[in-house]
This record gives C-alpha cells, structure tokens and sequence, in this order.
C-alpha cells in the first residue's frame, strides 16, 4: 500500500460568495512542504485558477516540479474558472457555486482547457491530474479531462452522496458516490481511459466495516430512518471516516483507517485537505494559531505512523501510471 497527499490548492474565502478572492493561504504552504519532505513525501497540488493567477504560487509550485519536489496538478472551481455567462450560476463567484456535474460538456471542456492552460504555462508541462471542485464528478467531466490529456481524477467520495447539496439554479445538485468503490479503477470511454483514485472514505466499525453492501444500504437510507438515525446516534456517528485532518480527527482514528485500508487491500490510502487550513483564521477548520500548530502535530504523528509500518508516498499520476 501506498500514500497519496493530495492539496486543494485554492482562494482563502471560497465561500464569500461574491467578493473577490484573496489566495494569502499560499504564502502557508511552504512550512507544510518542508514538512512533507522530512518524511519523503511528495504531495499533489491540485490548483484552481485563481492560485494560478498569484506570481508567488507561480514561483512556488514552479519550483516544486522543477526540483521534483510535488506534483502540480488541477482543481476546477467552476464558479472561479473562465469562461463566464451572464445568467446565476455561470457568473465568477456568484450566489451559486456550480458543480462542474451540472454543465454541459462544451462549457466543462472550455473550463478545463483555460485552466491546463494556466498551469502548463506555471509548471512547464501540461498537468495530468484532477480533482473537480465540491466533488462535481461524472462521466461529461471524464470526457472534458480525457480531451485535455489527463490521465488521473480523484473527485470520488465513496460511501458519500452530495445529491442534496445545491449548485446551479434548477440543477439536480451534486453527484452520488454511495455506490461507488473505494479501490482505484478506469473509467472507459469510446475517447479513451481516465484511471480513478478515490479518496479514501470507509467504514470502520462493524457490520458497515464488514459488508459494503450492508454499509451502503445504511448510507443511503439512514437520513430517512428512524431506526438507523437512532444507531447512528449512539455507534456511527463519525462513519464513513476520511483520511483528513479535520479538528476532531485524532492520530488514533486515522490509525483505525490505515488499518482497514490494509485490512482490505486498498492500493493507495489518499489523504485530502484545503491549503487554506495552513493559514490561521483561513478556514472554519483552523481557526487561530493553536488549531494550526494542532494540524502540524496531527499529520506528524500520522507521518511518523506512515513511516513505521512502512507505507511509502507516491503522486496521483506516478499511483495512476502503476494502476
């Protein structure tokens, strides 16, 4: 098994629909390298294209790949990522945050293309991996990524459905992962193939740790049953677990997770999180100086943990290119 580190490299305030975008939390994201590197990790930053519009992330990640010292690779943020239309939903941060799901293929494509652009001109090379902003993965984003040369996404959130969360005005929201697998696949179109590396969402107590099916049947039904509601009150509150380190995730819960990673032979564990929780005050996350200095223990225990039972880091494209 291996270890993918991937970054939403991104806006500070991404939710203050509306004002203009500020990308301070960059000027954070050495120390977290410098970090990265102590353990031999090498992280995939997934870049939006308003981080791509700052000279110092373009000095920054310039430099990483000219060392070989992280990947750089897309974020998509519709609501950030030109073109623009002049109707709710298609306007730069306007009141609805879009899911790339939403559009139609030409505008995703357009969307893409703008932002490989940016980066190629940044890295010196076109990026060949993607994470969609909100998760807004399906098969038209797919064909907009196989057209624009990329060989990995990493959208997909097992176990986890975003279908009633709300983009585009009259859309059908954002997609469901419920069903999807937690193990990296490819994805075959009559234009060619696109390898997917979920993040890695599971299960980790039993009988959802033990039956995916039983796991998925809980998932999808417990918001509309009594019974379910009331088991996940006093046993599965925190399930499905993701491998990120929020404030309640603890070096012994993401130890769990490792655990049952192996336990069912899953290739990769891909951790993700928001360059903007670097920053202090930058995320509901990672509120002050403390909340920061908290992380920084977190994911240097987890590190060390890593480095113990001897789990070794790759990139999405180089975990891609072995799948």
């Amino acid at each position: 098994m291996k270890f993918i580190l991937t970054i939403d490299t991104e806006g500070d305030n991404q939710w203050d629909h509306g004002r203009d975008l500020t990308v301070e939390n960059i000027k954070y994201v050495d120390r977290f390298q410098i970090l990265c590197e102590k353990y031999g990790i090498r992280p995939t930053y997934l870049v939006t294209s308003e981080v791509c519009e700052d000279s110092y992330a373009q000095q920054l990640f310039s430099e990483y790949v000219r060392e070989s010292r992280a990947e750089v690779g897309a974020h998509l943020h519709s609501w950030t990522t030109p073109p623009f239309l002049p109707e709710g939903g298609y306007r730069q941060n306007d009141d609805h945050h879009t899911f790339a799901s939403e559009l139609r293929y030409e505008l995703v494509s357009r969307r893409i293309k703008f932002l490989t652009e940016q980066i190629t001109a940044i890295i010196g090379r076109v990026p060949t991996s993607f994470r969609s902003g909100r998760y807004g993965f399906n098969e038209i984003v797919a064909r907009a990524l196989i057209e624009n040369d990329y060989i990995v996404d990493s959208s997909v959130t097992p176990f986890v459905s975003w279908s009633g969360q709300r983009g585009l005005p009259g859309g059908k929201g954002g997609p469901d992962f419920i069903d999807s697998s937690p193990f990296p696949g490819k994805i075959e179109l009559t234009t060619g193939s696109l390898t997917e590396i979920p993040i890695t969402i599971l299960p980790t107590i039993m009988p959802l740790d033990g039956n995916h099916d039983i796991a998925r049947y809980y998932f999808r039904n417990v918001n509309n049953n009594i019974f379910l509601r009331a088991l996940r009150k006093l046993f599965y509150t925190n399930q499905p677990v993701w491998l990120r380190p929020t404030p309640e995730m603890t070096a012994e819960l993401l130890g769990i997770l490792v655990r049952e990673a192996r336990r069912i032979n899953l290739p990769y564990i891909t951790m993700m999180f928001h360059s903007s929780e670097l920053m202090p005050g930058c995320s509901k996350y990672r509120p002050d100086d403390k909340s920061i200095e908290d992380l920084y223990s977190l994911l240097t225990r987890f590190f060390t943990n890593l480095e113990l039972l001897g789990i070794g880091s790759v990139t999405l494209t180089e975990a891609a290119k072995d799948c």
